[in-house]
Parts: C-alpha cells; structure tokens; sequence
C-alpha cells in the first residue's frame, strides 16, 4: 500500500477583487516580484475559469469568493510556503472581507490495506447487503478539533480511497486565520502523522510524494 499525495492547497474565503489580483497583481502583492517580473500564467481554453498564475512551485488562482494556493508539488514545506504567501495576500489587501482559511491535505490509494477498507465499513453496510443493495462507493466523515479549529477528516472508498485532511478556521478576524496559517508546519505533519499511522495503519514513509 503506497498513497500518493496530490492536491495539496491553502484556500482563503473572502470576497477578493479579482481586478486588484490580477496575474501581474499577484506576482506584485503576494509573490512580492518586481513590477514588470514575468510570471507563468495559464490560461483555459474555454475562458470561463480564473487564469492560474504559477511562480517557484506554488500556483494561485482568484476565484469567486476564494483565494487558492495550490503547492505544486505536495511536500509539507512547499505546503508551508502556500500559507505563507495566504498569510501576504491577507496582510498585504487587509480590506478584504473575510470568514475562512483552511489548508489541505490528500492521499490517494490504489490498493487500500483490508485494514483500511474496514474504517469505512459499518453496520449499514450489512444491511444493506442484505436487502440485495449493492454499495458502489463508501464515506466516512469525521470533523475533529485541533488549535481553535476544525480538521474535517474524509475517507472515500470508490475505485481507489481518498482520504482528505482539511484544516479549518471559521472567523472573520484577520489575526486569528493569519495565526491559524502559521502554525509551524511540524505540527500539521505530526498530527497527519498520527491519524494515518495511528488510525488507518498507513507508514508516512510508505508516502509517495512524485
């Protein structure tokens, strides 16, 4: 069993101005480029979707009502530098109303342990075989307290099981989400850690991270 992490992310929820954040915007204010500075932008061919403005493995796309920052490669310390430049855009636009920040984590396994098939199991699953129900897909949901927030835990057992780890901080309060960002990221891990090791029987060195 070797999970493979992929979309790692920091999203911030407010009502940003997409005509401030602009590519050139954001390679100014959150990258902290000098104006003129090129800066890879990508661009959907059906033009409904933010454009994606890359710089130095982090991606970060405005969207409507969220801020995202997207660690190209999902390594904690580039996770770490995504809620870095979360904690400039809220510093560096502090008029922007906002009411959340979270950062997350996922793992994808292909070929799940029977350990790990058995956490998403439970009674109903029992009776719903019996009453001839085949199940296509299983969830598990938990939303457990960590600092002052939440870390809302998903397991998704389909084809493959996804499991989902998002930090979460519901406040309005600048200084608590810029607090909430910083927290060191060795704590992020060990709490990781602990739930895959702990809980779901998974070796963080049995992480693939390519």
């Amino acid at each position: 069993m070797n999970p493979d992490a992929f979309d790692w992310n920091v999203v911030i929820v407010g009502f940003w101005n997409r005509a401030i954040l602009t590519p050139a915007g954001i390679g100014r204010r959150l990258f902290n480029l000098e104006e003129g500075t090129p800066v890879l932008v990508e661009v959907p061919m059906d033009g409904l979707a933010p454009p994606r403005v890359k710089n130095e493995g982090l991606t970060v796309t405005t969207e409507l009502g969220r801020l995202v920052i997207g660690a190209d490669d999902p390594q904690y310390d580039v996770l770490d530098r995504a809620r870095a430049i979360a904690v400039t855009a809220i510093e560096s636009l502090p008029e922007t109303p906002l009411t959340a920040v979270g950062f997350n984590v996922r793992f994808r396994v292909d070929e799940p342990s029977d350990g790990l098939l058995d956490i998403t199991s439970c009674e109903l699953d029992a009776l719903l075989s019996d009453a001839a129900f085949v199940i296509k897909e299983r969830s598990l949901k938990r939303a457990l307290t960590w600092k002052e927030g939440i870390l809302n835990l998903s397991i998704n057992q389909g084809e493959k099981v996804v499991i989902e780890l998002n930090f979460h901080r519901q406040s309005s309060k600048k200084d608590e989400l810029v607090t909430w960002l910083k927290y060191p990221i060795a704590d992020v891990k060990e709490t990781i850690d602990k739930l895959l090791e702990k809980v779901m029987s998974i070796s963080s060195g049995e992480i693939k991270n390519d």
